[in-house]
């Protein structure tokens, strides 16, 4: 328990090197004290409560950065380093570059290697990482659509590379790749203005099921206080004159129940998510009253493409 609380208090996960101590958080795993969320990585039970997939990620590459400084992390692992919005669907396991003679079976059952196509690399927070156009060629690769685009929109927003230079380093380096169609519809379709990684996967939807593509974070006017302006997710403005605003809620649970939280939120979690829920409400009332057609959706109504195209369609979204 010591050495969990030691690792926890730098960001890292407790890795016991002998025998002896393996076995003692093997034991301490099995009276529920800890957990191993990956294969000879251990963490305290009630710490891993509060970790996201990506936080928990990120303390296992730290870990691993520390224990051999001179690993590369590439694809997945190396976009989380970067900062991109990687879906949590794609944080199951760490990614490794290794040359072509190297290693192909280091931390086997925790991490994937691949083999190592441009010898460059960059240091982040003491993490050797691939560079940011290989990382996000490997991950455009690898990834869905829906997936890659997510990651794409956030490279541009966050000013890491631009399309130009994605475009030029896939015609030079993913000739001939398996994924490579993939990516390059990513890269055609990736926009900087996306502010977060589920607006991206909700407009990939949009595309692949053919829906005409909406403007990006629009800024527009609030009819209650003039000079003012709200920043919708989605706009459509139609030939008829006819505006539609799309809203992708976000992700805080107004009310209900989880396996950390059996009962429901309660006291000031309770209060706050109401406070949420009823400021997007006004939100939602002071859009109406521009005459434009508000359509709200979750994160988890958008992953059902046909219930999103019968909600777009239905408010006057047209197809491409």
């Amino acid at each position: 328990m010591q050495q969990a609380r030691k690792a926890e208090r730098n960001g890292l996960l407790a890795r016991p090197l002998g025998k002896s101590a393996r076995k003692a958080c093997e034991r301490l795993r099995d009276t529920g004290l800890l957990v191993s969320p990956f294969t000879g990585f251990y963490l305290r039970a009630e710490y891993d409560q509060d970790l996201t997939p990506r936080s928990r990620i990120l303390a296992l590459i730290r870990t691993v950065a520390q224990l051999h400084p001179d690993w590369i992390f590439c694809s997945f692992s190396a976009a989380v380093v970067y900062g991109l919005q990687v879906p949590h669907a794609l944080l199951g396991r760490l990614h490794l570059a290794t040359p072509p003679n190297g290693n192909r079976h280091r931390l086997a059952g925790v991490a994937c290697c691949h083999r190592l196509s441009d010898s460059a690399t960059a240091r982040i927070d003491n993490v050797l990482v691939t560079t940011i156009e290989q990382t996000l060629l490997d991950c455009l690769c690898q990834a869905s659509f829906r997936h890659g685009l997510a990651i794409a929109d956030s490279s541009l927003h966050w000013n890491l590379t631009d399309r130009d230079r994605m475009e030029r380093f896939a015609a030079k380096r993913g000739t001939r790749r398996h994924g490579i169609k993939t990516a390059r519809a990513v890269l055609r379709y990736a926009d900087g203005r996306s502010d977060n990684g589920g607006e991206s996967v909700a407009r990939a939807i949009m595309i692949e099921e053919g829906l005409m593509l909406p403007e990006l974070q629009v800024e527009v006017p609030d009819p209650l206080q003039p000079g003012a302006v709200k920043v919708v997710d989605f706009l459509w403005r139609l030939p008829c004159g006819k505006t539609i605003i799309g809203e992708l809620d976000g992700e805080v649970k107004y009310q209900g129940a989880d396996r950390r939280n059996p009962h429901g939120l309660q006291g000031d979690d309770l209060a706050h998510a109401v406070r949420v829920l009823s400021d997007e409400r006004r939100r939602e009332a002071r859009l109406n009253l521009t005459g434009a057609t508000v359509v709200r959706f979750s994160y988890a109504e958008a992953l059902n493409a046909p219930y999103l195209v019968k909600l777009l369609t239905t408010a006057g979204v047209p197809f491409a």
